[in-house]
């Protein structure tokens, strides 16, 4: 029996052997197709795992002893792990109860709410630590001009508020999606069965919500972590391991202990985003659908209907409070004291200065290459039989788990000099914009895949065409719309980047987002709000300009 078990085991690997044989053999005799692999398996490797390893590298255990040592980076530490702790259960929460009165239940302005609710997405979301700011501050539009007090909002309690309304809009769009998919049989049967509508929320909706509810728990969670921008505006004396990573390597030129830092950092980022695929996408949830009966879903009560929509009002003021009070500062002389209307620091920020126009160029470079590469990548993953496609589509996917403050780190000890030095240009900012943004083009190009017919491509392929013309003039066009989403998706993640450009940027190179940051923390706030106007403003522009070529194939976000 064991020699029988042995013989079945090594036909099995000889079979796999073979196989994998084939598969070369097949890539081989397509150069078209042997390039996309080999040219993405090199990419990859250069920038995305060459940066990452750098980091992971650079510390020896001098480095890390000092950490342990060293009760500020400790500090750090328990602060980042507390701030997503409380930031994620807040914003999760906020979120949920915002997606199941405007999705579910459908409250009076619904369509309002839902677009109010997707605008903080388009935005850096470091626009609302300075609106806080402009708000809440010493000179507070609220709290100074209007009720005379100083309150001191700098601290966790401040950086709580902050990303609690920065990343509820992620929890948002994730449980909605479950939400409007889940059918409305179950809670007609409940009901007819006697059930209370309370009861029919606690032992239906809610479970059937449980996965969305834990995506984006997970995503609001790896966004906290990687925020950068509103704790360096808000947090204070109260130190993360993003800011703690900047300030060892710029402040004090220490790659070695901003590695060890950044390392840190990536542990709890990792563990996120291994929860989230090994649980969350891939585990298999059974939900309820189809056509919904006569008469809607049962909801709430009709009273705490109305309740829902006053909380749903409530917020969608505070968002548009936020960019509200961006757009006032932006036109007026000294926040706070002289609120006479002015051009000046419109002028100053934008007209006179580079950084809108270099970001505007550099994320359209970035998101024109990162929509194409990820196109082709999920092409190669999805219906090509290569080896090691397992191995590309976690590569492709992991960059959404790196913060961007770690890969920054990575990109300037990796290409800092030798043979790829990169370091002061413009091709470096770019480089990493496209990397560290891929996922969600890749991600989208995969689904889309998943759901065209492979005989269609067969039928080319039997055709003659090899698998470049088979892709360009077959595939590509079916792919139009994931093109379309990882193109706008890239550019707006670009021009609201900060956490990695911060490390990248140069005299010549600089960029609004960074410089948003900058003018705020030095007290400009006039100059701040200006590009934080041009740079919002410039998104809703290359989406409106897309809307308008493309039409309904633009599918960014469900509205």
């Amino acid at each position: 029996m064991a020699v029988e078990t042995s013989i079945s085991k090594a036909q099995q690997h000889m079979g796999q052997y073979n196989r994998t044989l084939t598969r070369a053999g097949k890539i081989a005799r397509e150069p078209a197709l042997l390039f996309a692999v080999g040219g993405s398996v090199v990419l990859l490797a250069l920038f995305l795992f060459l940066p990452l390893g750098k980091v992971l590298a650079m510390p020896g255990l001098a480095d890390w002893l000092a950490y342990f040592e060293t009760p500020r980076f400790v500090k750090a530490t328990l602060n980042s792990l507390f701030m997503a702790v409380i930031s994620t259960a807040s914003a999760t929460v906020l979120g949920f109860v915002f997606a199941y009165a405007v999705t579910y239940v459908e409250v009076p302005g619904s369509r309002f709410f839902r677009i109010i609710g997707l605008l903080p997405l388009m935005s850096p979301p470091f626009v609302t630590g300075l609106a806080f700011i402009l708000l809440f501050g010493r000179r507070g539009l609220i709290t100074w001009t209007l009720l005379g007090l100083r309150p001191d909002i700098y601290g966790w309690k401040g950086l709580w508020a902050v990303q609690t309304f920065a990343f509820f809009p992620t929890a948002y769009l994730s449980i909605s999606s479950v939400l409007k998919a889940a059918g409305s049989s179950l809670e007609f049967a409940a009901v007819n069965l006697g059930a209370r509508r309370w009861r029919v929320f606690r032992d239906i909706v809610l479970p059937l919500a449980t996965p969305g509810i834990a995506g984006a728990a997970l995503l609001v969670a790896s966004e906290v972590l990687a925020d950068f921008g509103n704790p360096m505006l808000i947090a204070g004396d109260f130190t993360v391991l993003a800011t703690e990573s900047y300030l060892e390597l710029i402040t004090n030129w220490s790659p070695a202990r901003a590695a060890v830092l950044s390392t840190v950092l990536l542990v709890p980022a990792l563990a996120v985003f291994l929860v989230q695929r090994s649980i969350v996408e891939r585990r298999s949830f059974v939900t309820v659908t189809g056509k919904p009966i006569q008469g809607g879903r049962v909801g709430p009560a009709p009273w705490l209907k109305w309740g829902l929509a006053a909380f749903c009002l409530v917020v969608a003021l505070f968002v548009v409070a936020i960019y509200g009070v961006i757009l006032v500062c932006a036109f007026v002389k000294t926040w706070g004291a002289d609120f006479t209307l002015t051009a000046y620091h419109f002028v100053m920020a934008v007209v006179h200065g580079k950084e809108l126009v270099n970001s505007v160029m550099l994320s359209a470079m970035a998101a024109a290459f990162s929509a194409l590469f990820t196109v082709v990548l999920a092409y190669v993953v999805q219906f090509k039989q290569v080896p090691g496609k397992a191995a590309l589509d976690f590569a492709a996917v992991l960059p959404s788990a790196v913060p961007g403050t770690v890969l920054g780190i990575g990109y300037i000890l990796a290409f800092n000099s030798g043979p790829l030095a990169m370091t002061g240009t413009a091709l470096i900012i770019v480089t990493f914009m496209v990397f560290h943004y891929m996922a969600v083009g890749y991600r989208t190009a995969s689904g889309m895949l998943k759901q065209i017919d492979r005989g269609i491509e067969e039928a080319s392929t039997n055709l003659g065409a090899h698998s470049l013309r088979s892709f360009w003039s077959v595939m590509l066009p079916l792919m139009k719309p994931a093109f379309t989403t990882g193109l706008l998706y890239t550019f707006i993640r670009s021009m609201n980047s900060v956490s990695g450009p911060v490390f990248l940027i140069s005299p010549s190179w600089k960029l609004a987002s960074v410089s948003i940051i900058n003018l705020a923390d030095h007290g400009y706030w006039g100059q701040a709000s200006s590009l934080g106007v041009a740079v919002v403003g410039s998104i809703f522009v290359v989406l409106g300009l897309a809307r308008f070529i493309l039409g309904e194939k633009v599918r960014l976000f469900e509205m």
